[in-house]
């Protein structure tokens, strides 16, 4: 399901208001209305919708619901056509995501619904990290073709570089990677492009991605623990700036920041009624740079809340405070993924990512894939046994007990 700052954008405090935790009967009354809707689709179970407000997604101009739907979990079709009917639009996937399965169940439903031309449809290619240059059209193009038929649709509306890394950014400046995208869009087996990041040369990588020029959007880690602070946090709040600036597409995704973990330090909170995921995001729909969030959504109350959430997005000062106090309660357990700080000191070992896999198995509930991204991690990444990670634990900035948590990691996700 489910974060802002910078000098230009006045009071932090405003900011980071959070909203009361009514769930608002409206929206909760659409969702109802939807799963009842009967399986013969017509004119009149489409009118079925949450107002889920829309905004303009950068340069490509198209309006697009402001809640967008995750798709890496193990799909129900009932489940995608109440958010359809609920008035969410924008749907973002992968051939990645549980190995295929979740594009074809969202083709099946969208197929069935006859909702295609209603719905920003967005999936990503992951066979570049093989490399590409000459090769660039022929890779992107097979999988794209093999996306398209278990998606039953003739084009998605945007086909993303999926997961791109700090070391990959020349890609982005690579001619036939451009030419390979433009020849797509000339084929019309995609109206834009873009990328996804969850890397720790996130600045960087939007910094390239703004000025390639031949993007259309990006979607990128972006959470309430991303507002305060200075040092590095600038360097991501002018990257969105340098990205708003090229009126690129900018899509949240990972606004949780950790929201759902650390139960025991939520406790006090939520006696007080705090909803500590309807506040996180919210934090990122205040940002009015961000167009859309996409959310992982994995049942209906997930979904009644950020629809809800949706009709309201103002915040009070009382649940601002809550989630500040939780941001500072466990900023020392919640790994920030600012891993050029931590990773340069470790030699080899990627901390950061190991953290995100851990994160993955432990909060997601995602252990296969989880297991399967660390195991495909290059051997001395791996090979945690022998690394001295002390250098690695003074360097982060958060204060995290790194050499604890990758050793857990390694535990789980090595057998």
């Amino acid at each position: 399901m489910t974060c802002p700052s910078q000098s230009q954008r006045g009071n932090q405090g405003d900011r980071r208001t959070f909203l009361k935790t009514a769930v608002a009967a409206g929206s909760a009354g659409a969702l109802a209305a939807a799963e009842a809707a009967p399986p013969a689709f017509g004119q009149a179970a489409r009118a079925v919708q949450a107002p889920i407000p829309t905004a303009t997604l950068g340069k490509t101009g198209r309006k697009v619901s402001i809640l967008g739907m995750g798709t890496s979990w193990k799909l129900s079709p009932s489940f995608v056509q109440a958010a359809l009917f609920s008035g969410v639009r924008y749907i973002d996937t992968s051939e990645s995501y549980e190995n295929t399965v979740s594009e074809s169940v969202l083709g099946d439903v969208i197929e069935r619904t006859k909702m295609r031309k209603d719905v920003y449809l967005v999936t990503k290619n992951t066979a570049y990290r093989k490399g590409m240059g000459a090769s660039a059209l022929k890779t992107l193009e097979s999988h794209l073709d093999a996306s398209l038929q278990r998606l039953k649709t003739d084009y998605v509306d945007s086909y993303y570089l999926h997961g791109i890394e700090g070391n990959q950014i020349a890609m982005l400046r690579d001619p036939d990677v451009k030419a390979a995208f433009e020849e797509l869009k000339r084929k019309g087996k995609i109206k834009f492009c873009g990328l996804s990041c969850h890397d720790a040369r996130l600045p960087e990588l939007l910094t390239a991605a703004a000025e390639a020029g031949w993007m259309d959007q990006v979607m990128f880690k972006y959470n309430f623990r991303d507002v305060g602070g200075k040092d590095r946090h600038d360097d991501l709040q002018r990257a969105i700036d340098k990205a708003a600036a090229a009126n690129l597409g900018l899509v949240a995704m990972k606004t949780q920041g950790g929201a759902i973990n650390f139960p025991d330090k939520m406790a006090a909170l939520q006696e007080k009624g705090f909803k500590k995921e309807v506040a996180a995001i919210k934090t990122v729909w205040l940002d009015d740079r961000i167009q859309v969030v996409v959310s992982e959504m994995t049942n209906r109350s997930d979904l009644r809340e950020n629809i809800a959430a949706t009709q309201d997005r103002k915040l009070s000062s009382r649940d601002a405070r809550l989630l500040e106090e939780y941001r500072r309660t466990t900023a020392h357990l919640y790994c920030h993924g600012c891993g050029d700080l931590c990773e340069t000191a470790a030699k080899g070992v990627p901390v950061a990512t190991v953290l995100r896999y851990l994160r993955y198995y432990e909060v997601y509930g995602k252990r296969q894939e989880a297991r399967a991204l660390y195991q495909a991690l290059p051997p001395v990444a791996r090979d945690l046994a022998a690394a001295d990670l002390t250098a690695a634990a003074l360097a982060c900035p958060h204060g995290l007990p790194v050499v604890d948590l990758v050793q857990r990691a390694d535990s789980r996700l090595r057998a």
